[in-house]
């Protein structure tokens, strides 16, 4: 019996359901209206037949001058043990040529329809979070004064310009380094199931200690999980009453709680997850879980005190002869658009520019002075 529903979008409250499961729980999944369950299937179809397509490829081809540009590019980019398709639907795409394949027609046809449908799901969820964060919703209006994107561009929406749309094909021998993961740069991100289990998450933020979650596995087809990215999680940190103290030259790193249990598999072979809405069933499952430690317990009542929407680390680790399949899409903001006194423009690049153990879940960037980079010119 899985006892964790994910929260249906056809709902009238979900965005709200949304917006507290990712201040309790870091990350909530949702279940896709039909249609937009079907429109994934068919988007993976048309990227295995584009991505097999020799004239489809050659014509989508990011221009080796572009492959840089990661807050604009569009078009097929191959890597050693992965491709994909990436579309930032509010720059217009440069191609270099026609674009007349019929799979790579019907593969940018596909996508940009899921992407402007994310995009709609993503902003709803991002508004509810607005209504308690100032900061937040300063910036949701500053995108709503921002020009229309420029002629030639698949998106017809005001402001959140470098939001895109990836959709991955992974070798079956990709494998992420063990213990090594990643946070999203951004406001939000909406992966739906892909063709076979691959996202790992780690709810503590902890890449030594804490377990590695495969979260797809107890994903239901037509469902997607939602999480925040650092942009957002800075934002919100921006919100309480010692923000300039943490998020200064010298932040605090904070490690996400261990507030919803793992998946775990009964005698029956089924998987069941803590539900905090049922208090028996809860009961039931914390029974099951392995005690706390305290340092979890500690990790989760500082979580639980700031009710803020922390940063996601993820990874994924492909284990299918077949490979797989899988789309991402990242909300997020203009680069002109303001993060307290410090543009997005900036933020993205003291992040980019940062290692993984210079990055926190709460959206703090703490560059060593003894390791210099250039990240201002980025």
């Amino acid at each position: 019996l899985n006892i964790y529903m994910s929260i249906d979008v056809t709902t009238i409250n979900w965005a709200e359901d949304a917006a507290r499961e990712l201040k309790a729980h870091v990350y909530t999944t949702l279940k896709l209206p039909p249609d937009l369950g079907k429109r994934v299937q068919q988007l993976y179809g048309d990227a295995e037949r584009a991505f097999d397509d020799r004239a489809s490829r050659r014509q989508l081809r990011v221009p080796e001058d572009d492959r840089d540009d990661l807050d604009a590019r569009n078009g097929f980019i191959d890597d050693r043990k992965r491709e994909w398709l990436e579309l930032h639907t509010s720059i217009p795409a440069d191609f270099g040529g026609p674009v007349d394949a019929p799979p790579a027609t019907r593969l940018l046809e596909c996508a940009c329809a899921v992407e402007h449908a994310f995009r709609a799901l993503c902003q709803q969820v991002l508004e509810v979070l607005a209504r308690s964060s100032p900061p937040l919703a300063a910036l949701v209006a500053e995108e709503a004064r921002s020009p229309l994107p420029p002629p030639g561009a698949r998106e017809s929406s005001r402001g959140f310009a470098e939001s895109m749309l990836r959709v991955y094909r992974y070798d079956s021998s990709f494998r992420q380094r063990e213990g090594e993961g990643h946070y999203d740069m951004g406001l939000l991100t909406l992966i739906p199931r892909s063709t076979s289990p691959g996202l790992q998450i780690n709810e503590l933020g902890d890449r030594g200690r804490a377990p590695w979650v495969a979260v797809e596995k107890e994903m239901g087809e037509g469902e997607a999980v939602l999480f925040g990215g650092m942009t957002l999680s800075r934002i919100l940190q921006l919100s309480t009453p010692d923000a300039s103290q943490r998020l200064g030259h010298a932040p605090v790193f904070l490690r996400l709680p261990a507030l919803r249990s793992p998946p775990r598999v009964s005698s029956d072979g089924s998987s069941w997850r803590r539900d905090s809405a049922d208090p028996p069933r809860a009961a039931a499952s914390a029974e099951r879980r392995p005690p706390a430690t305290p340092a979890d317990r500690h990790a989760a009542d500082r979580h639980a005190a700031d009710g803020l929407a922390h940063a996601l680390l993820h990874r994924v680790c492909v284990d299918d002869a077949r490979g797989r399949l899988s789309a991402c899409y990242f909300h997020r903001p203009s680069p002109h658009c303001h993060i307290g006194s410090e543009t997005v423009l900036n933020f993205n690049a003291r992040a980019r520019a940062a290692h993984d153990d210079e990055l926190s879940s709460d959206g703090a960037v703490s560059l060593s002075p003894r390791d210099a980079r250039d990240f201002e010119r980025r």
